[in-house]
Formats: structure tokens, sequence, C-alpha cells
């Protein structure tokens, strides 16, 4: 007999962009302000996701859309960006690709996560979890299992090593991050 649960991790904060802010004259972290800049020329709109400095709240605005027609975009999407849709902003502060493609220096060492849980492990049984996350933020499966087991890193690195713990596919439990709509089975006999 053992637990089946699944673990949603749920960040708690988007990641910060570090770059250099004119006011504070150094380099500083970003938050994102879940809002966004929608600025209208004639027929076309330059959208931008606002980010602010975590020291003196300075404003820094990265594009989304430049010069594009508002029937352009996906049904909807114009307006989530005219009501400051927070669900999109964080889809934006997370899109690894979206980021990289702007420059962007991405500190993801700020980002706490809470956990969903279905089922309470007890310590005694057998577990099958089931791991999701909505969004990548370079949290580690064995920094994951330490909490969730309440354990210690170098005890979750025994467990894995004796076999005791197991995942499906097989990756390395010590050095693997968990990614955005990857689910992960973890065995923990």
């Amino acid at each position: 007999m053992h637990i089946e649960t699944t673990w949603r991790i749920i960040p708690t904060a988007t990641p910060t962009i570090i770059r250099h802010c004119s006011k504070c004259n150094r380099k500083t972290n970003y938050y994102c302000s879940n809002k966004f800049r929608v600025n209208a020329n004639q027929s076309r709109v330059d959208i931008w996701l606002i980010y602010k400095c975590t020291k003196c709240d300075s404003t820094w605005k990265l594009a989304t859309n430049k010069g594009i027609r508002p029937h352009e975009l996906p049904a909807g999407l114009f307006d989530q960006f005219i009501d400051n849709d927070a669900a999109l902003a964080w889809q934006y502060a997370f899109d690894r690709n979206f980021l990289k493609q702007h420059s962007c220096e991405v500190d993801y060492t700020n980002v706490g996560y809470t956990v969903e849980n279905t089922n309470e492990y007890k310590s005694d049984t057998p577990l099958l979890a089931h791991v999701n996350s909505q969004y990548s933020f370079d949290l580690k499966l064995s920094a994951l299992l330490a909490k969730m087991l309440d354990t210690s890193i170098g005890q979750i690195k025994r467990l894995a090593d004796a076999g005791q713990i197991s995942t499906d596919p097989e990756i390395n439990i010590m050095k693997h991050k968990i990614k955005a709509d990857h689910c992960i089975a973890i065995k923990v006999w």
C-alpha cells in the first residue's frame, strides 16, 4: 500500500531582472509590477510590461509588442493588456525565451514558493508523488524533496543513491530543475 499525491508548485513572486538603475547609479533588481503600459500611435500600439527598482521604485519598461495593430493580437489578449491581467504579466515574467530575447539578466533566487499537496506523507508509508509546476524558476528537485519529506538534501542524496527514491522518467534527482508543465512521478520506499 502506498500514498499517492500531487505536489503542485505555486510561486509566491516573479523572478527579478538585474539591470542598471539610473537613479541608484548601480545594478539593482527590478520586480514585475504586474502592470502593462499601452501607448497608441494612430492605429498601432506599443505594449510594455512595467518593472520597478527594488531600491528606489524607478520604472523600467520591457517591450512585449511594438507597432502592432490591436486586431493582430489573439482574441481577448489586447483586453488583458488594458486590464493589467496579473496572470498574463506572470506569463511574461517567467517566460525564459521572451526574457532571453530581450537580453535580460534574470535572478530566480527571490522566487519563493508554496506547495499544494493532495495527501499528507507519513514517513512509514511508501509514497508516489506527481510534481507539476506552471512555471520554471530553477527549483531543484532535491530541494523540493527535502522540503516535502522534512529532511536534509544530504539525506535525499543518500536515499537516491540507495535506490529508495526514484523518478519516472529517470532523472538525476540532485541536479534536476523542475520545469513548467512537466510532470515527474517520484517513488519513495
